[in-house]
């Protein structure tokens, strides 16, 4: 539990601040069982009233307050409060050196608090008084005559703990993962799957994409790679009079047959067409190569 010290008989340092700073009350933490070397935090809670306000300036700032004690750091809050007035809220982080031979009282050094109104009129109060109880880090002297609480100890025994859930857990994890890179390994073909059955649309639809677009001599060579797909496909040469017999037995490419068959006419014409130009645009064919791959997959 944290021990709570309200400071309200501060010493007011002129007789108007009881009128403008009211409500002082100062929280921290328990005031005993401090070592050399460790951190506390003072806060300070104030009332200002109007037209006044803190004077910021007049607080200490972070750096040695005593040889033993050093501020490290000053933070400062406000809210608006009951009857008008500013509440403020002052959070003083303190670290204590003081090294002590015995357990001892300490004290905090106040600080000023100090409001303006803006006009050249200012009033002050003090706040941040507190005392504490320090201790050594460890007795000066042994109990004379000695005692079991300076004599060695044995060791102490190992605890035995069960490691069989984070077996488990590890047993699981790598479980998943091995089965993630099987499918990974499935999925791009790598060894040992290196072998199973071709897709020829996939391979078409890289070509057409690379050499589509490279003019008349890459229309054409994207061409002849989709024909061979559909060549491997068939299991032969496929020509445009086999299509019908072709979708019938392939229902995940019906729906692409007007595509299909625009292609054969185009490649007809590009190729033995006697000079007549391309009717299938290297995108439309670029598309349709795609939607076969894909339709390739789907099956």
């Amino acid at each position: 539990m944290r021990a709570t010290v309200f400071a309200f008989a501060l010493l007011l340092i002129a007789s108007p601040a009881g009128a403008q700073i009211s409500g002082v009350q100062m929280n921290g933490p328990r005031p005993f069982g401090l070592i050399l070397g460790d951190v506390f935090t003072l806060t300070t809670r104030l009332d200002v009233a109007p037209p006044f306000r803190l004077d910021a300036s007049a607080l200490p700032k972070p750096g040695p307050v005593t040889y033993w004690l050093d501020l490290r750091t000053l933070k400062i809050s406000e809210e608006a409060g009951p009857n008008g007035v500013t509440r403020y809220r002052i959070d003083a982080e303190y670290q204590t050196f003081y090294a002590p031979m015995e357990a001892i009282e300490q004290t905090v050094p106040p600080f000023k608090l100090a409001a303006t109104d803006g006009e050249g009129k200012r009033v002050e109060a003090e706040g941040g008084r507190w005392t504490f109880l320090t201790s050594p880090l460890r007795p000066i002297v042994g109990t004379a005559g000695g005692g079991s609480a300076y004599t060695l100890r044995p060791d102490a025994a190992p605890v035995r703990k069960s490691l069989r859930s984070a077996e488990i857990a590890v047993a699981t994890a790598a479980s998943a993962a091995a089965l993630a890179l099987l499918l990974v390994a499935w999925s791009r073909a790598w060894p040992p799957f290196h072998r199973r059955p071709s897709r020829p649309f996939a391979a078409a639809a890289r070509t057409v994409a690379r050499e589509a677009r490279a003019g008349e001599h890459g229309w054409r060579a994207a061409a002849l790679a989709l024909h061979r797909a559909f060549d491997v496909a068939a299991g032969r040469r496929l020509l445009g009079d086999d299509l019908a017999d072709f979708l019938a037995g392939r229902p995940a490419f019906k729906g692409l047959e007007p595509s299909i068959a625009s292609f054969f006419a185009a490649s007809r014409t590009a190729f033995f067409g006697a000079g007549r130009g391309f009717e299938l645009p290297a995108d439309d064919l670029l598309r349709l190569s795609r939607e076969l791959a894909a339709a390739e997959r789907s099956s």
